[in-house]
This record gives structure tokens, sequence and C-alpha cells, in this order.
């Protein structure tokens, strides 16, 4: 909270009202550029779920074995991060990539109860009805525990996973309580919230954190990349379900149904992953020493980005074993 009263007295420190801060923000929408389309190949989709229009693209034939790709949680996050295991994981298998409720090309309403018990029913209710049977599923992240919980409540429907840093395994997990209630209802304001959504959300800071955070090596933060990012993270509507997860809303513990998991399970860290450190691997495998870690050197938080062709061939290795058995 410390860092949001500072951004706010600066602001009013620079004489930026109410009415100044909302004429930023409309030319911020304004100046956004659109994001790319296409990245990924394949064909597009739309799901129409109770909360709104989920976009999704598909590739493979239809009788291959399905694979579900759920990218990360974070401003711009979206789909786009699997543009480089999307197709080359279709010539085996039948596969499917979701822009979650809130994030990319699907709806993003300002209303809808976003949590992690919303996104763990929506890979649910997509596999249900979209894939139509059980599917192997990657998935990122904060994401990553959300496939663990359906792969707990639903067992049937995940036939084997791989986890690309999944969060939830220490005290972070725990619901906001009232400091982030207090910090959701001040980000929602559609004219402060917006205002420190945008500071935070610039291009600047996009590029900063592709730099620092997502990636190991700079060259991957390519003015593309950032662009897209940034393009993404200023679509109407992009600030709802950041608000909640930057408020902590969306935090789920996987401790538990991680431990009960009966599905193989594999782990890809990047070795020099500072958001998520390595470290929480250690303390999964000691709830599930079933779970298998793949370790990738000279990478952040995007070994299927950085070391591409390694992952996908972690991915094929992981899912032909699980079909075969």
């Amino acid at each position: 909270m410390g860092k949001l009263r500072n951004f706010w007295k600066g602001l009013l420190a620079g004489g930026a009202g109410v009415a100044a801060l909302a004429a930023v923000n409309a030319a911020v929408a304004r100046e956004a550029p659109e994001p790319e389309t296409g990245a990924l190949g394949g064909e597009a989709g739309t799901y129409s779920w109770k909360h709104g229009q989920i976009f999704y693209r598909h590739a493979g034939a239809e009788d291959a074995p399905p694979v579900l790709f759920v990218h990360g949680i974070g401003a711009g996050a979206r789909s786009f991060m699997w543009r480089r295991n999307f197709l080359p994981l279709s010539t085996g298998f039948r596969t499917y990539a979701v822009d979650l409720l809130g994030f990319g090309y699907s709806d993003k309403p300002a209303n809808a109860p976003y949590s992690s018990d919303l996104y763990v029913e929506l890979i649910r209710d997509f596999i249900r009805e979209v894939v139509g049977r059980p599917a192997f599923v990657v998935a990122h992240t904060l994401s990553a525990a959300f496939a663990v919980r359906v792969a707990d409540e639903q067992p049937e429907l995940i036939g084997s996973l791989v986890l690309v840093s999944p969060t939830g395994a220490d005290h972070l997990s725990t619901r906001p309580g009232m400091t982030g209630a207090a910090f959701y209802g001040l980000l929602h304001s559609p004219v402060l919230g917006t205002s420190f959504y945008n500071a935070v959300t610039s291009e600047r800071g996009v590029r900063d954190f592709a730099r620092d955070q997502l990636f190991y090596e700079r060259r991957f933060a390519s003015p593309r990349v950032v662009a897209h990012y940034y393009a993404v993270s200023h679509l109407p509507g992009a600030q709802h379900a950041a608000t909640a997860f930057l408020s902590g809303y969306l935090n789920t513990d996987i401790r538990e149904p991680f431990a009960r998991l009966g599905q193989p399970v594999t782990l890809a860290w990047g070795r020099q992953d500072t958001t998520n450190p390595i470290e929480q691997a250690g303390l999964l495998l000691r709830l599930n020493p079933r779970a298998r870690l793949e370790v990738f050197d000279r990478c952040r938080m995007m070994p299927q980005e950085e070391h591409a062709e390694r992952f996908n061939a972690l991915l094929r290795e992981a899912f032909r074993e699980s079909d075969d058995g």
C-alpha cells in the first residue's frame, strides 16, 4: 500500500486533479495500439460461457490427443505466450490455447466475480464443453495453480499436467483479507484506479518487467513482444481482472490438492526465476514426490520461449508417456 500512497501523493503534488487524470486516461486509451492477431496460427473460435465470450484457437487433427495451453495471469497476458509451442505440438496433438476471461480477446466484464474459483470453473467447463474429452494441460504460474485444482477436483478431465513455475505452495497463496479488499476498492475506482493501472502498465513499465522478470536474455524482450504486451494490457476492460490479481483475489493454496494428484505431473522451472524462485519447486516435490522437475538454465519465467525446442520436446515426452500409459 505504501507505493500506491506515494504514487497518489506525487500526482497531487504535481497538481494533477481528478479531471486531469481522467483526461490522461482517455488519451492512453485512444493512443494504445491494436495488438497483432494470428501469432499462434490455427483457427479461431469462441466459447459462450456464462460470464462472457471466451476466445481461443485450435489446431491439429480432431481425433488426436488434446492439449490445452493456459496462459499465466498478469497485465497483457494471453495465449500469445504459447506462439512457439502451439503449432509445433499440433503435429501430433489437437491443440487448444485459450484467453481467460478478462484477458486477451475474451470478454472483460467489469462486474465479473474475478477469483481463483472463477478460473478453476472456466478451465473445467472449457475442457468439458469445448474439448469434449480428457485433455493434457500446459499452464503457467498462477493458472498452473488453477489447473492443479481442476485436476484434483475433477481428475477425469485431465490426463497429465506440465506446470510452468506454478504458484500456490507458500504463504503468499492466502486470501487477500482486509488490506487486499481496501486495495481492490481503490484500484477499482474508475479514475484513480485506472490512473494507477496505466502508470504500472506504461510502455517503459512493460519493457522493464519483460527484461528483468520475464526473460533471462534481453533479446527475448524484443520490441515486438513489448508492443504486444502493452497493447493487450490496454484493451478496453483489461484492468478489471488485473485489479483482482494485484489485490490478491486470484490467489489459491495448492498444497493439499497438489499432494493428492494422481496424474503425471512435470514442473518446468527457470533456474534464474526471481519472481517465483526455484526453491518453490522443492516445496512441491516434497508434497508430491511423484512429480518430475525439469530445470531450464539461463531462464526466468518463460522456458517455453527462451528454450522453445527443448520445452516442446518435454511436452511431447510427457504427454506421449501418459497416452501410452
